[in-house]
């Protein structure tokens, strides 16, 4: 197995790249997603690591619904329009239709 290793390095060289990349991959997509208490530097290592991740979505994803922010958001945004605040239910709050 040694020699067939031996002369075969790109074949090492290709398993040990998918598996480092699949591992750092899987790193970079089980991080949180910034909130509004984030810091500078974490919302630019979010942003930088799922771009060299290739996750362009979630690095490009300001979709504040998604956000553990959304209800202080919305609230901004009604007090701006001057209409009463708007209490959101998470998802699994929400009876199922039948």
């Amino acid at each position: 197995m040694n020699s067939y290793l031996a002369q075969h390095p790109y074949l090492v060289g290709s398993a040990l790249t998918f598996i480092g990349k699949y591992v750092i991959d899987a790193f970079i997509s089980s991080l949180e997603a910034p909130t509004a208490s984030s810091g500078p530097f974490y919302r630019f290592f979010f942003k930088f690591a799922n771009k060299v991740a290739a996750n362009w979505s979630r690095a490009n994803n300001t979709a504040v619904e998604s956000s553990p922010n959304f209800q202080a958001a919305l609230d901004v945004q009604t007090n701006i329009a001057g209409v009463p605040s708007i209490d959101v239910k998470p998802v699994d709050a929400v009876p199922a239709k039948m």
